[in-house]
C-alpha cells in the first residue's frame, strides 16, 4: 500500500498545484466578501498539506506484509463494475428517447435483477415503485419537468 499511497499523494499534490494556479486567475476578494478564487485557493492549500503529510508518512512507515498484497479487485468485481458503467451509460443515452420514468424503471430493474440477483417480478415491482416515487416527488410535488420519451411519459 506504500507505493499506492505515494502515487496518490503525488497525484493529489499535482491537483492541488493546479487548483492554486487556477484560483490565482480569479479575484480573491470581491466587493461583498470572498471572491471566486477564495475557495479553490484554500482547497488547493489544504490538499497540498494533506498530500505532503501522506507522502512523508509513506517515507517514515516501514513496509509490511499488507504492502505486498495486490489491491486490485478480482475479475468478478471488475465485471460488476463494467456492467454498472454500461448500465449508467445506457441510462444517459436512453434518457431523452425513453423519458425519465421508463429509463429509471429499466435501470433499477436491471440493476436489481442482474447485479443483486433479485427475482424478475421483485425487480419489476421495485422498478415501478421507484419510478412512481421519482414521479410523485419531483414531477408532481416539486413540479419539475423531466424529459418525456416516445411514449409521452
Amino acid at each position: 500500500m506504500k507505493k499506492g499511497d505515494r502515487v496518490f499523494a503525488i497525484f493529489c499534490m499535482c491537483l492541488s498545484l493546479w487548483l492554486i494556479i487556477e484560483a490565482l486567475q480569479f479575484d480573491y476578494l470581491s466587493e461583498f466578501g470572498p471572491g471566486p478564487g477564495f475557495e479553490p485557493f484554500w482547497l488547493g492549500i489544504f490538499l497540498a498539506i494533506l498530500s505532503i503529510s501522506l507522502f512523508l508518512n509513506t517515507i517514515r512507515r516501514k513496509a509490511d506484509a499488507e504492502d505486498e498484497k495486490s489491491r486490485l479487485p478480482g475479475w468478478k468485481s471488475l465485471g460488476r463494475i463494467g456492467l454498472i458503467m454500461l448500465l449508467i451509460a445506457g441510462f444517459a443515452l436512453s434518457l431523452n428517447t425513453l423519458g425519465l420514468l421508463l429509463t429509471v424503471f429499466l435501470f433499477v430493474a436491471l440493476i436489481l435483477f442482474s447485479l443483486e440477483k433479485v427475482g424478475i417480478l421483485k425487480s419489476i415491482f421495485y422498478g415501478i415503485m421507484f419510478s412512481a416515487s421519482v414521479f410523485l416527488i419531483f414531477s408532481y410535488w416539486m413540479e419539475i419537468n423531466f424529459p418525456k420519451g416516445i411514449l409521452g411519459i
